[in-house]
């Protein structure tokens, strides 16, 4: 991101609207509220008029950004860099902790945005893609996106080593990812990656030892 002295490097249309949105998403993350128009600028190192050049309005900046949290192509990245030489526990704390990383953030930004809700699904095939958001309109692809972020990991664990199939599993350690890192279903009492892997892998009920004589 550029800095606040000086003047603003030379960008595209495209890569300006960019700098606007990670400067917002940025602001919004450290301050816990909808940061101003003359913070945006002065983060992206940009006059502020230059804001209302590449957006509409302060809402469609605020709208773009929100889509841009909330693509998955850097979760897809995260998951396609676990290293696979691990054993399978470790893979798998890894893609919880890179879940819980996602989820908290997209928590935070939502509690400084005032959402109650994510927004509208976006089509971000693209971004799998490319690796990167893509700017796009809302789509009814929710279910297809989450089946292509778990094609990225299913690799994680070997199906003879489990009882169910590696998509299961994962959607499994997804959900506990996410009761687990949000603070209010989970009452304060946030559970750790490897809490998360354990309980899905092993459960919690105490195993019978060997017999006595």
């Amino acid at each position: 991101m550029a800095t606040t002295t000086g003047r603003a490097a030379p960008l595209s249309p495209a890569e300006r609207r960019e700098s606007l949105v990670e400067a917002f998403l940025e602001l919004a993350r450290r301050h816990g509220r909808v940061p101003t128009t003359s913070e945006i600028a002065a983060a992206a190192g940009v006059a502020e008029g230059t804001i209302f050049r590449a957006f509409p309005s302060k809402e469609a900046l605020q709208t773009a950004a929100v889509e841009a949290a909330f693509c998955p192509a850097g979760a897809r990245r995260e998951f396609l860099a676990i290293d696979r030489s691990q054993p399978v526990r470790d893979r798998l704390v890894d893609f919880a902790a890179a879940l819980q990383r996602r989820i908290r953030d997209v928590l935070d930004l939502m509690g400084a945005l005032g959402l109650s809700q994510p927004p509208p699904v976006h089509q971000h095939a693209a971004c799998l893609e490319t690796g990167r958001h893509v700017p796009s309109e809302p789509s009814d692809g929710c279910r297809a996106l989450h089946v292509d972020l778990y094609e990225a990991v299913t690799d994680l664990v070997p199906s003879e080593e489990i009882t169910v199939t590696p998509h299961q599993l994962l959607h499994r350690i997804r959900l506990l990812s996410f009761s687990g890192s949000h603070p209010g279903i989970a009452h304060g009492e946030l559970l750790t990656p490897e809490e998360v892997v354990d309980t899905v892998l092993y459960g919690v009920a105490a195993r019978p030892g060997p017999k006595s004589d």
